[in-house]
């Protein structure tokens, strides 16, 4: 009943690994997936900090940084595997050092991201936005800026951050960065090629002399006029809920392997024990002993 018992927790231990391991491949799809997202990683671009300037948006690093975790988990999986297969003690406590460190590392990074976002990069403050925009729109050398806010502009059909407005006091206003007679950019305007993929790169409005004009009577139709401010932090908040997800899947796959790996040891650890005492037991409660048999041998013989 016990080798049953433990041949059962055995292959719980070898199930969970499978999972686990093919967790770690999950993982690494995603990776994949988000980094061939164009348009998510370009709109990444505006949750940066204002102040520093990376070479590519937030969610290209997120990208590379989820396939990582995808291989250490992938790799620790074969580990996994390779010790329930031996069932050799060193590989077995390695193993459940790097689960446990791994776990560790991912509940230190969602606890980060939820109460100090900042120090990860993400930062959806109105004041730090709308420096952004009056910095950084148009500027030569902030390209991924300036297409990453038209393209929100485009799809969530809005204008600046508070509004259109915001462009009043922009550099791509005051240097005249743009083409003159341009009020707001061309992404604030209702598009007729709005259905396109990339027609935040090319924009054709519906009406140019209407969008542009100062009344807001005149406009009002022809140009978005709400601000970008609550669509980018519900697309914000939405992304962080599917990553928080995804990480609380990881996370249960690495719990549930642990406490599998943890059963079967302590169930070795019982049995071995049991073997033990009873092998014990067995030796001294015998009623027959060796010299025993040598004295009645030796009686016969006399």
């Amino acid at each position: 009943m016990g080798t049953r018992k433990l041949g059962i927790s055995r292959a719980f231990v070898c199930c969970s690994n499978i999972i686990f391991l093919m967790s770690g491949f999950v993982l690494m799809s995603l990776g994949g997936l988000l980094l061939a997202d164009n348009e998510r990683i370009l709109l990444s671009r505006l949750l940066g900090p204002g102040d520093i300037h990376p070479d590519q948006p937030l969610f290209y690093y997120l990208a590379f940084a989820i396939v990582t975790l995808g291989f250490l988990i992938a790799i620790t999986g074969l580990l996994g595997c390779w010790a329930a297969c031996l069932f050799n003690r060193c590989i077995t406590i390695s193993y459940l050092l790097t689960i446990i460190l791994l776990l560790l590392g991912e509940c230190t990074v969602c606890i980060i991201a939820v109460f100090w976002p900042h120090i990860l990069g993400i930062d959806v403050r109105p004041a730090r936005l709308i420096r952004a925009l009056q910095r950084s729109y148009a500027v030569p050398g902030r390209e991924q800026f300036t297409a990453a806010l038209d393209l929100a502009q485009t799809i969530f059909t809005c204008c600046g951050i508070n509004g259109s407005s915001n462009y009043g006091t922009s550099w791509w206003r005051l240097q005249e960065v743009g083409r003159r007679e341009l009020v707001v950019p061309l992404s604030c305007c209702t598009l007729n090629n709005a259905n396109e993929t990339s027609s935040f790169l090319n924009p054709e409005p519906a009406n140019l002399t209407l969008c542009q004009a100062l009344n807001p009577a005149e406009h009002q139709y022809a140009r978005h006029t709400m601000g970008c401010l609550e669509h980018i932090e519900k697309w914000t908040q939405d992304q962080a809920l599917i990553l928080l997800a995804i990480v609380l899947v990881v996370m249960f796959v690495e719990v549930t392997t642990l406490l599998s790996i943890l059963l079967a040891c302590s169930r070795d650890n019982r049995r071995s024990k049991s073997q033990a005492s009873t092998f014990t037991s067995t030796q001294t409660l015998s009623p027959f002993s060796e010299n025993d048999h040598d004295f009645t041998t030796f009686g016969v013989k006399s």
